[in-house]
């Protein structure tokens, strides 16, 4: 009892102990100085990106096809009721004396004249140009696999028919577009239709190897099933979990494109809404973009 009542002899301590108060400008600029450095971070990551061709195409198409999401998002005709609600609704708060006439909907803008489908557009050209670059790729591609075959004769087929079809593809995009600038005479592709025909085909070859794809994406599970039934180590298994899980994403990013390049491979198309084509498209991409990102960390 005595112990209870004994008098505390210790000094309190402040509510912010020893630390000494930290002044509005100082919080300020630990504020500023916490944001320029997540800033800094940012744009080394984005500087690993952009310093491959194939970081580039990726950067280019995410805002390709994100731009091109927004446009149509916001040319939605639920997003122009949404406005017209707040609209009227800033108007009662503001006890303005609101209008007799009913509110006309913004119209959507038109492809001539929205912003975002311009930088859409132009994201996509800066694509077309980067793609210039890409047949020395290609046929490396198919060097390699010459020189190093897989295993498996099926699968080694199947990269050669890629390899071809991918080369065919890039080789027809190139002149198509070249045409379409004025590089090569547009009477250079008039025998086979003109730049847009040669385009077509071009998307067709790109089709070619979509559908080989699944192909091999079918021998690579085969392959799969019968290394798990064998009995692996620990580490094979590991390696075999990261196969399962590039597999998905090649799936998820054939599934996409497949009824794109469907849609493309005809004059009239396949009747595609034409404002889902970015999301489809990001759908197909996204996966990749995120692991390139992760890589940079």
């Amino acid at each position: 009892m005595t112990d209870e009542k004994a008098p505390n002899t210790e000094k309190p301590l402040s509510p912010a102990g020893n630390t000494p108060p930290v002044s509005s400008r100082q919080a300020a600029q630990r504020r500023l100085l916490a944001a320029l450095l997540t800033a800094d971070r940012f744009n080394g990551r984005l500087n690993k990106i952009l310093a491959t061709s194939a970081g580039q195409e990726r950067v280019f198409s995410f805002i390709q096809y994100t731009s091109h999401i927004l446009h149509h998002v916001l040319a939605s005709a639920p997003w122009i009721a949404l406005q017209t609600r707040l609209s009227l609704l800033a108007r009662l708060r503001s006890k303005t004396t609101p209008s007799t006439a009913k509110p006309t909907p913004t119209p959507p803008s038109t492809p001539q004249t929205s912003p975002l489908l311009a930088l859409s557009s132009l994201m996509s050209e800066a694509r077309f140009m980067l793609r210039l670059l890409d047949l020395p790729q290609l046929i490396a591609w198919g060097s390699a696999t010459l020189k190093s075959p897989p295993v498996d004769k099926t699968i080694y087929a199947l990269t050669l028919l890629q390899v071809l079809a991918n080369i065919i593809y890039q080789a027809l995009e190139n002149s198509a577009f070249l045409t379409t600038k004025g590089v090569i005479p547009k009477r250079f592709l008039a025998r086979w239709g003109g730049a847009a025909k040669v385009d077509i085909w071009s998307t067709r070859a790109w089709l070619g190897h979509i559908i080989l794809q699944y192909f091999v994406l079918w021998r690579a599970r085969a392959l799969r099933k019968k290394a798990e039934a064998e009995g692996e180590s620990a580490e094979k298994r590991e390696e075999l979990n990261a196969e399962v899980k590039a597999w998905k994403k090649s799936l998820v990013n054939n599934a996409c494109w497949t009824p794109l390049c469907l849609h493309w491979s005809f004059e009239n198309g396949i009747g595609f809404p034409g404002h889902l084509v970015g999301v489809v498209s990001f759908m197909a991409g996204a996966w990749g973009f995120a692991d390139l990102w992760a890589s940079t960390l």
